[in-house]
């Protein structure tokens, strides 16, 4: 018994492993955010819920583009955009795409400009800079772990 539940336990395991737990990651950028930023008590319960709200609308606006551009893409399990995409279309599909993406693009610039603007009313600009710079560097550091943990065998 005791073999067969260590192999069902390491078994779960690395399959967890292949794939990236959300709401860790999230977590540990929040923790990552609030300590660059050093954001007081205060601060944080006012700015968490405005930068949660904005993140759920910015990758909402990812996936709209994303599926503005999927009619396009030829194989689903490698959705990168390629040359080869864009031969079997014609100019009116590629206007169609372009005009849905730009629109898509419009919207994101205006809830940047929305969400910068009410934080601006709870954190300094310095503050703000330095909210660019963390997302900037959590990003970075989360490709760097995410590029060491598939390395190993």
């Amino acid at each position: 018994m005791l073999i067969v539940a260590i192999i069902i336990n390491t078994n779960s395991y690395s399959q967890k492993g292949n794939k990236i737990d959300k709401n860790r990651v999230r977590s540990h950028k929040v923790a990552f955010i609030t300590d660059q930023l050093n954001l007081s008590v205060k601060e944080a319960e006012v700015f968490w819920p405005i930068y949660n709200a904005h993140e759920k609308l910015m990758s909402q606006y990812r996936r709209e583009e994303v599926n503005a551009m999927k009619s396009i893409i030829k194989n689903p399990n490698k959705p990168f955009l390629s040359q080869k995409n864009f031969d079997d279309i014609n100019e009116n599909e590629a206007t169609k795409i372009y005009n849905e993406v730009a629109n898509i693009r419009n919207k994101t610039h205006q809830e940047k400009e929305s969400f910068f603007a009410k934080v601006a009313t709870i954190l300094s600009y310095k503050k703000i800079l330095k909210l660019q710079v963390a997302e900037r560097e959590f990003r970075k550091e989360l490709f760097r772990k995410l590029k060491q943990s598939r390395r190993k065998p």
